[in-house]
């Protein structure tokens, strides 16, 4: 064991990782937000902000919930 544990191991120059290194496989379960990469369409950014804003709405529609809007 290296006395000082990870500060010790930087200290002394030795290397270290950070993210996501050495998966097994690549995360493919990942959820990601339709507002998310450069490569989703604008429309899909915008259903989503569609649906994020008519939220409220939903839910008082709904009733059943037990959410009160303040």
């Amino acid at each position: 064991m290296l006395a000082g544990e990870t500060a010790a191991w930087i200290a002394d120059g030795r290397p270290v990782e950070t993210g996501p290194t050495r998966l097994l496989s690549p995360p493919l379960d990942r959820y990601r937000r339709p507002y998310e990469g450069t490569d989703n369409p604008r429309e899909a950014m915008q259903g989503y902000l569609d649906w994020e804003f008519g939220l409220v709405a939903q839910l008082e529609r709904d009733g059943t919930h037990g959410f009160r809007v303040l």
